[in-house]
């Protein structure tokens, strides 16, 4: 047999065998293989913290970080500002510097365990097992529940490795920014924020912390409001008590007013039912005689505001501050003389902002825009029973009683006002000059608002002691306008 040439055949497969059967590695009573294990058993420790640390930092959305910072407990705002201050230096930087330090450590681990358990399946399955277990899932399962503390108190030890690994990190950080931008945390959008305290009042710790139906229904609501406009919540013309400007105000009328229940009425042109002209205040009726039988014309008219029906409610409330009026007319031509669609008050855009009907005591109507009745009227107002007995020339003594909506034992009667032909003095209209109708220090006849266009409303004129006719400015003989017109109306 040729020995030689069997040799010769062996020889390229002795040199791997004989180095995998010498590299077995160290022996048990070597100390390298104690100091092997050292270092692999804190490299695994590093790659578990460097693991955890990039979870619990960039988990941490920044916005959310601001609202526990300002709002939230002492030792929350303390830790969220430790996270905060890191996160400002810059938020890829962090991350570049994590990875890159969990990548060196994770390729140095495999080279220190095949010195000291040799080379092979060994040390592959040893450092993989020690990475995926102790490296990666238990540190990142426990940053991911206590992610800001273990985050604040680890942040000066980041901040180091940032400047230690800055001549790669930084550049690397700079670069992301540019091609990605930076990240300044979440921002919602008003139907992610509807969705967000929704979510808020089921899923809250405890419920102390929880949020009501209520208190949902008004946020939502408020969030929704600049996107309405003003047609959705209007009351149409059509169920809006309205005066002509050439009505007498007889005794009944007054009735009618009072009877009516409502604290402003539109006043148009006599011909034209959409072209209005100012506003009655019915409050200005509270020292008026209904024996002068005077026209509404002839008392003064507040201002009335227009708008078109495509303005916004956040717009109307904001006007509605100014103070010059709690009453808008809703018109295809704002400050023209036609095209009145409805009206809006203040009323109607606080019942959108807590998004439900306030009913007061003398409604008949909980919806006015769905003409949905209230199914028990309120208590109707009458006079003492001596007062309805003279004033219906009766001797009769009987006592009203209220129920509800009904009336037993009289007629629905209204006090009367005050009448100059009992003993009053005959100027008792000259009282209505301070109720109104309009603060002159409001500007009333000027908004700053381009989209509401104010029509000028009326000055009241009354005798003057030559029997001249005087409007409040001391000017006779001519029925002029209480303010010009505002905003090119």
């Amino acid at each position: 047999m040729n020995l030689p040439l069997l040799r010769a055949l062996a020889l390229p497969f002795s040199t791997p065998i004989s180095r995998f059967e010498e590299d077995e590695g160290a022996s048990p009573d070597d100390p390298q293989l104690w100091l092997y294990l050292g270092i692999a058993l804190v490299l695994v420790l590093l790659g578990g913290v460097f693991a955890g640390l990039t979870i619990a930092l960039m988990g941490q959305d920044e916005v959310y970080l601001e609202v526990i910072h300002d709002s939230g407990e002492e030792s929350e705002k303390k830790h969220a500002g430790s996270v905060l201050r890191l996160l400002k230096r810059g938020k890829h930087w962090v991350l570049v510097t994590l990875l890159l330090s969990n990548v060196i450590t994770n390729e140095t681990l495999p080279i220190i365990l095949d010195r000291s358990l040799g080379g092979g399946w060994p040390a592959v399955v040893g450092s993989t097992a020690l990475i995926v277990i102790f490296g990666e899932v238990i540190p990142q399962s426990i940053c991911v529940r206590y992610g800001l503390q273990i985050g604040s108190y680890l942040s000066p030890v980041v901040l180091g490795l940032m400047y230690i690994m800055s001549p790669l990190a930084w550049p690397t950080a700079k670069l992301l920014d540019y091609l990605l931008g930076e990240d300044h945390g979440t921002v919602y959008k008003k139907a992610g924020l509807k969705t967000l305290v929704s979510l808020h009042m089921s899923l809250g710790k405890s419920p102390g912390e929880r949020l009501n139906e209520d208190e949902v229904t008004i946020i939502t609501a408020v969030l929704d409001l600049k996107a309405k406009s003003v047609r959705s919540i209007m009351t149409p013309i059509e169920d809006v008590f309205i005066m002509s400007s050439d009505t007498v105000l007889d005794e009944k009328m007054v009735d009618k007013i009072l009877q009516a229940g409502y604290s402003r009425i539109p006043i148009h042109t006599p011909n034209n039912p959409r072209n209005f002209i100012g506003m009655l205040l019915v409050r200005m009726l509270i020292t008026y005689d209904p024996e002068d039988a005077q026209s509404v014309c002839d008392l003064a008219l507040a201002t009335l505001p227009e708008t078109a029906p495509e303005t916004s409610c956040l717009d109307i409330i904001n006007f509605f501050q100014e103070g010059k009026s709690h009453m808008v007319v809703v018109s295809d031509s704002p400050g023209g003389q036609a095209g009145a669609l409805g009206v809006v008050t203040l009323e109607d855009v606080i019942e959108e902002l807590i998004g439900e009907e306030i009913v007061d005591e003398s409604d008949v109507y909980v919806d006015n825009q769905r003409s949905v009745r209230r199914t028990l009227n309120a208590p109707v107002i009458i006079a003492a029973p001596e007062i309805a007995a003279i004033q219906a020339g009766s001797e009769s003594k009987s006592t009203p009683v209220i129920s509800g909506s009904e009336v037993e034992g009289t007629n629905q009667t209204f006090a009367k006002p005050r009448r100059t032909s009992t003993g009053f003095s005959h100027r008792a209209a000259q009282g209505i000059k301070h109720l109104g109708p309009s603060n002159p220090a409001n500007h009333p006849s000027s908004t700053k608002y381009a989209n509401i266009k104010i029509k000028p409303g009326r000055e009241h004129h009354h005798e003057g002691e030559n029997g001249g006719e005087r409007g409040h400015g001391g000017e006779a003989g001519e029925d002029t306008p209480l303010l010009g017109r505002a905003n090119g109306s």
